[in-house]
């Protein structure tokens, strides 16, 4: 049904707006019993059930609930599943928990599923910390990092059984992983679904484990894993190496590997950004004549900067090209010197002597001009 042809979600569930969550979830189950096939023989019951079920998957969660609050049905169009409908409790709880039948009603919203299947969860993600000089960020390149990691079990092959033998379905829950505990509630039945102690939620039961992994399916062992380093990677940046982490459970897709930069600290160059600072220390005299000065940058290399006469401390020169590589772009940032002008302490007699005439000098210039 096109957005602009539905029904307003509050109107559906005959709600106000600002009904709490706990109206939401009442509504919803008086209105699901109503109108649930099985129940009604109406011609448009299961259009009215499908309606239904949409609405409260959308209200039922306030993250859809203020996206729909603020742009309508076009907020939230496609973004709602089962796993919002099946939210706090499942249509089992109203029929006895014959899932298939509910499976039926919303079998055109989502095709191919013909049952509340079991989602296998990714394998854990691993963080790994690389510790970079700033000459080996600028560089980038290839890294080799050694850990340890789970892995299939190459004995078993990750089912968890001596070689010869292999899992049965599980006895206590007879495959389905699940156990049920069925109570009465007024006029319903509820049905409450827990994982099965016996077989932890697999439905397979291994009656002799690998020795090798000890029925769990997985092994540690060490890797070597090369790490592409971007030159101009910055401090903190996070690269992630897909499939590189945990082995998943029960054949599930492994995790990733996040490798966290860590720049040490340079002992003359400071970054931000792209482009380098430098401090650089230069005489009184220098300053005023100008000269040039040598200044030590990335991978040894030397940048020759001019110092122009008259300079002033603090004054900050560029060199341009001679920062870090741009991560994003082409070429590099800048050099950015810092002028420090010494002021001399410990003079001699004919160093006394020649900045006494210096200041007469300027004091009779500055007489002249009128400065």
């Amino acid at each position: 049904m096109a957005a602009q042809h539905k029904r307003d979600y509050y109107e559906v569930l005959g709600l106000d707006r600002s009904a709490a969550q706990e109206q939401i979830k009442q509504a919803y189950r008086q209105l699901a019993m109503q109108w649930h096939p099985d129940r009604n023989s109406a011609a448009d019951a299961t259009d009215r059930f499908k309606e239904i079920a949409e609405a409260y998957a959308v209200l039922s969660d306030e993250t859809k609930r203020r996206a729909y609050d603020t742009t309508g049905h076009a907020g939230v169009s496609e973004r709602w599943s089962t796993e919002d409908i099946f939210r706090d409790f499942d249509f089992g709880d109203f029929f006895g928990g014959r899932m298939g039948d509910v499976w039926s009603v919303f079998g055109d919203m989502f095709p191919g599923r013909t049952a509340r299947s079991k989602v296998s969860p990714q394998g854990a993600d691993l963080r790994y910390d690389l510790h970079l000089t700033l000459d080996d960020a600028a560089k980038g390149g290839e890294r080799v990092i050694k850990l340890t990691r789970s892995d299939i079990c190459k004995t078993c092959g990750g089912n968890g059984a001596k070689p010869g033998t292999k899992p049965v379905s599980c006895s206590e829950c007879h495959g389905t992983g699940e156990k049920q505990q069925v109570r009465a509630d007024k006029t319903m039945r509820v049905v409450t679904l827990t994982t099965c102690t016996r077989c932890n939620g697999r439905g397979l039961f291994i009656e002799s484990p690998c020795v090798t992994c000890k029925g769990s399916g997985l092994q540690f062992l060490p890797h070597s894993i090369k790490v592409q380093i971007p030159a101009g990677v910055e401090h903190g940046m996070l690269l992630r190496l897909a499939g590189q982490g945990e082995a998943g459970p029960q054949g599930a897709p492994p995790g990733d590997l996040l490798v966290r930069i860590y720049i040490q600290p340079h002992a003359t160059l400071k970054r931000d950004g792209d482009d380098l600072y430098a401090v650089m220390p230069i005489s009184l005299p220098d300053a005023a004549l100008g000269t040039k000065v040598t200044v030590p940058c990335l991978e040894d290399e030397k940048v020759i900067v001019t110092v122009p006469p008259g300079t002033q401390n603090g004054t900050m020169l560029r060199a341009r090209g001679k920062g870090m590589p741009r991560l994003h772009g082409r070429g590099k940032g800048d050099l950015y010197v810092v002028v420090e002008v010494k002021t001399p302490t410990d003079l001699t007699s004919r160093q006394r002597e020649l900045l006494r005439e210096f200041k007469m000098e300027a004091s009779k210039k500055a007489a002249a001009t009128g400065s």
